[in-house]
């Protein structure tokens, strides 16, 4: 849990770098060219690494895991070296806005790091599964350093170019150093089950259904940018959003942290609906107890916070990031937990449909607030969508474990 967490607030001051480092029209730049990426990258290995955390923990044998690894490895990187090629193609010919159309390049470069990107989460994810707590810390937290000073180091000699290069070359090199470490570490001495038809199928069918949920989930920021770029067609504008996410953003860093710590415990006593409840109830409990005071000091001390981390010229988001504050005191303790663990239980469909449901009457909203409101319509968005999905998510919570107990 802790290494998730110092892995999240040293991305965040990545960011501030970046922020202090390029214009307010080349963080925007950066900024529309990434939130496409984003969208791709939530189909990346057909949402295969997420079976890793599942399917590696539930197998009863070495060689049971070792299957579901290599069957997750193998299938995700075929799919993704196809995605990067159709993707490739498609936005060579897309009609970008007319402030954004000299990225165009540096997105279909960029495209080359979704298999090395997919490798580095998968590995990852199976120190996870294998319990291997301090060497998933240890590496996250390596990744996540040495990303952010490469993209640092990029940025200052080679601006947006500079960027790209670095993430493609860190995220590289450390797929081929985490596979090996994995496969000397947990499966060397094994031979992979060869997976059956059925087993095949169900693995197919969760990681699908993760991967839309998840992607659901990723698509919700992505979208208020991505609309944001759209209707305003100003790269200043999407970078003052960005901006004014980070600071609500950072709260995500304790559910996230939280949540990867517990899913696994959560995966092996999902039967046992009466520990399930308790403990789900336990975690709401801890995580208001830490974020809604972290809001309330945000919220205060705002104007203060964003002149002294981003300096003036950013000055004028501080009513959008308290909108945002609140959205995130939303998403990070109910939406995001209660959704979280229903997907590490097998629990997708509801949480899949929820999901769904709430992205679209996002769009919706967007579409209506955004062009009479712009930035604090996309903000007072959030705030509707994620308490409408999180009271959702309770209730199914209510009804699969408190009610069965």
């Amino acid at each position: 849990m802790l290494g998730s967490f110092v892995t999240k607030f040293v991305v965040f001051f990545g960011t501030i770098f970046l922020v202090r480092i390029l214009s307010k029209t080349s963080y925007g730049v950066l900024g529309y060219i990434e939130n496409i990426y984003g969208y791709i990258y939530i189909f990346a290995g057909l949402g295969l690494n997420n079976a890793v955390l599942r399917y590696v923990i539930l197998g009863k044998t070495s060689e049971e895991k070792f299957g579901f690894y290599r069957y997750a490895i193998t299938k995700g990187t075929l799919f993704n070296i196809l995605i990067v090629f159709f993707v490739a193609l498609f936005f060579l010919f897309y009609p970008y806005p007319e402030e954004f159309k000299g990225a165009k390049w540096l997105l279909l470069i960029l495209f080359i790091t979704i298999p090395f990107q997919f490798l580095v989460d998968s590995n990852t994810l199976t120190y996870r599964a294998m319990f291997d707590n301090k060497r998933f810390a240890i590496i996250t937290f390596l990744t996540s350093v040495i990303l952010i000073i490469a993209r640092y180091l990029g940025a200052i000699f080679f601006d947006l170019n500079g960027i790209v290069i670095a993430n493609i070359l860190v995220y590289v090199l450390f797929s081929l150093i985490l596979s090996y470490v994995s496969f000397n570490l947990y499966f060397k001495e094994y031979r992979p089950n060869q997976l059956s038809k059925i087993e095949q199928k169900k693995v197919n069918n969760y990681s699908f259904q993760y991967m839309i949920t998840n992607g659901v989930w990723a698509a919700f920021m992505l979208n208020d940018v991505f609309l944001l770029g759209l209707l305003s067609g100003n790269a200043e504008i999407v970078a003052e959003y960005k901006v004014a996410y980070v600071l609500p953003g950072v709260l995500t860093i304790i559910s996230t942290a939280i949540g990867i710590f517990i899913g696994p415990y959560f995966v092996k006593r999902e039967t046992n609906h009466n520990w399930v409840w308790k403990n789900y109830i336990k975690t709401l409990i801890i995580l208001a107890g830490i974020i809604a005071p972290l809001v309330a000091i945000m919220f205060v001390y705002a104007k203060s916070i964003t002149t002294l981390i981003y300096g003036v010229q950013y000055e004028n988001i501080v009513p959008i990031m308290r909108l945002l504050l609140v959205a995130a005191l939303i998403n990070s303790i109910f939406r995001y937990t209660s959704a979280n663990l229903l997907a590490s239980m097998g629990e997708i469909k509801s949480n899949m449909l929820i999901s769904i449901f709430g992205m679209c009457l996002q769009i919706i909203i967007n579409l209506i607030l955004i062009p009479k409101y712009g930035e604090l319509g996309a903000a007072v968005t959030s705030i509707l969508v994620y308490s409408l999905m999180a009271l959702s998510l309770f209730i199914i919570f209510i009804k699969k474990f408190k009610l069965t107990n």
